[in-house]
């Protein structure tokens, strides 16, 4: 008779658990799906927003800098003594050693500025013509009457000209579009006239522009006066009309958004900015609909998982009053010590056997939190340990000796402007060293820190060896531990170049490899034997100090604390032919 009464007892229990609490948790899941799929939705379009604004703010930033530094360039060789005694003297007194100094001008112009792809001087109705350009056979034909015609008005006589078909140097290239920043000199009846002109490359615009992604039919613009710059092909329904590049171009904020509708019935807004070199604006265009796709997704997922929810929750509240009864009550007596922080309570079972596998649980639970937590304490202490050898070791007083030495030879012998940019790559190189404490700095910072490094090298050591660095721009926006490959450079030099005859060469590589990014450090230096090669991949392996210099180890072992055993270091090297190091660290994007 009592496991009778026991059973309807139970039973009981369970219609009362299915009858009451089952009608509202349903509710409670239709309620927090609805809400949720509100909140997303509005989040959603609110980040799509933020998002669209940020790529328009560093695209904007970026072609600042970029653009600031090429007409400081122009300002700097306008304002150059050099070129006003070329432009104050007659022709006829010009000699060629006023060539030689221009030319020379234009040379480090060129250098410090790949954007640029030509540069021309021509003074004294042609009289006096200097030209750089990357094409070998290209010729000028330069109009001065022709640009004095059409350009009228700006400040200081300098110009800026959208992207156009290049009509004054005459080359064997078929792309030979080009933006063009350029100072006309001469008025009216001033005795000297003529053109100081920098042509930026086309590709630099539609690298940055292509680099942006603003969903699958919008698209990043550069508005001014003359027209507009685009990119990407996208469907004739989705383009700007006249009408609004009309209002584009006058808008005098600098930076806002707007809406507008096109004959199709399709809504496209804009985001802008406006770059202050040239008041010239980048803005994004693109369909509302594609905000609102994400939307759609939201509200399909939020219906099924609430459908599954409900589902789940009808078999929980089931199982729960099948299985939960008589023991929770002695559970929950027992478990009151837990609240008081005492982890050694003893649980004495009595009846079910489940109660007793979850006070088991819980006891491994904690033995196993309590083993983690010394854990991480034991890799956070030796993080900080390495963290502290790098920062020491980037701080090497024979480094900072020798190019602060280096840059005093530089001032003595009065190349200045050599000992300035050394100065320059030595703070640089220090300030990214430092990165505010941060210990992962962006794959961009990565570049910089190791060019100014590479940089301060090359003008210790004059033509003993040279370097290029190929990083492929789409994995510049990625996340990495800072200072992982000046180590691994600085061991190409010491170990590598200098330890042979001729010019030595580094190569860093950095490119995509499937999820991952690659770097490989190469140098044609002396290389090593297959027994030290082995030896070190083995201390690699192992850890092993003794077998490992300090720099190697370190990136390999702080790359595998960061990221887990599958990243790290891998070298290949042969004796007599050089060595390369290749790093592989996950893409992490921030």
């Amino acid at each position: 008779m009592k496991p009778f009464i026991t059973r309807v007892f139970f039973s009981s229990f369970k219609s009362t658990i299915l009858t009451l609490f089952l009608p509202i948790i349903v509710i409670c899941i239709l309620v927090t799906g609805f809400v949720s799929y509100f909140l997303a939705s509005s989040q959603l379009q609110e980040n799509a927003f933020k998002s669209i604004n940020d790529t328009v703010f560093q695209t904007k930033s970026y072609l600042d800098n970029q653009l600031r530094d090429v007409f400081e360039q122009l300002v700097a060789l306008s304002n150059h003594p050099d070129t006003l005694s070329v432009i104050a003297r007659h022709p006829s007194d010009i000699g060629p050693s006023d060539y030689i100094r221009m030319d020379t001008h234009l040379s480090r112009i060129a250098s410090f500025n790949p954007i640029i792809e030509s540069a021309l001087i021509h003074l004294h109705d042609g009289k006096f013509v200097l030209f750089r350009s990357d094409d070998q056979w290209a010729k000028v034909r330069f109009s001065y009457p022709d640009y004095r015609e059409r350009f009228q008005g700006g400040q200081e006589d300098f110009y800026w000209q959208n992207l156009h078909q290049d009509d004054i140097f005459i080359s064997s290239r078929e792309e030979s579009e080009v933006v063009s920043v350029f100072k006309l000199i001469g008025k009216e009846q001033a005795k000297a006239n003529g053109v100081l002109l920098f042509h930026i490359n086309r590709d630099f615009f539609r690298n940055v522009f292509n680099d942006s992604l603003i969903g699958e039919n919008g698209y990043l613009v550069l508005v001014n006066q003359e027209g507009v710059m685009s990119f990407k092909q996208v469907d004739e329904e989705y383009q700007l009309n006249d009408e609004v590049l009309k209002h584009l171009q006058g808008i005098t904020k600098d930076q806002g958004r707007f809406e507008f509708q096109k004959p199709n019935g399709k809504k496209m807004l804009v985001i802008y900015d406006t770059l202050s070199v040239n008041r010239w604006k980048v803005a994004a265009v693109f369909p509302e609909e594609d905000l609102l796709k994400r939307v759609d997704y939201i509200k399909v997922v939020t219906l099924i998982v609430a459908v599954l929810l409900i589902i789940v929750a009808v078999f929980l509240a089931s199982m729960i009053a099948r299985y939960i009864t008589r023991p929770i009550s002695y559970l929950v007596n027992s478990m009151k010590g837990f609240e008081k922080g005492n982890m050694e309570v003893k649980l004495d079972v009595v009846g079910a056997s489940e109660i007793g596998l979850l006070y088991k649980g819980v006891r491994d639970l904690v033995v196993r939190v309590n083993r983690l937590l010394d854990q991480i304490r034991a890799e956070q202490e030796t993080k900080r340990q390495l963290e502290l050898a790098v920062m020491q070791a980037q701080i090497n007083p024979h480094f900072l000796y020798n190019t602060l030495y280096s840059i005093k030879g530089l001032s003595d012998m009065g190349l200045n402007k050599e000992a300035s940019s050394m100065v320059t790559a030595l703070s640089n190189f220090f300030r990214i060293g430092i990165s505010r404490g941060q210990e992962i700095i962006r794959v961009q910072e990565e570049v910089e820190h190791i060019s100014n490094y590479m940089f301060i090298q090359e003008m210790r050591y004059g033509d003993d060896f040279s370097y290029d660095i190929e990083v492929e721009p789409r994995i510049l926006h990625g996340q990495m531990i800072k200072l992982t490959l000046q180590p691994l450079i600085e061991n190409a030099i010491y170990h590598g170049v200098k330890q042979t005859r001729g010019i030595g060469h580094i190569q860093v590589n950095g490119y995509l490899l499937d999820e991952d990014i690659c770097f490989e450090v190469k140098d044609n230096g002396a290389g090593m034997s297959k027994e030290r090669l082995e030896e070190i991949r083995k201390g690699l392996s192992d850890k092993d100090p003794a077998k490992l210099g300090f720099g190697v180890r370190s990136v390999h072992e702080r790359i595998q604390l960061h990221y887990g055993e599958k990243y790290g270091l891998t070298i290949d090297s042969e004796e007599g032919k050089g060595t390369i190091v290749k790093v592989l660290i996950p893409l992490l994007e921030g």
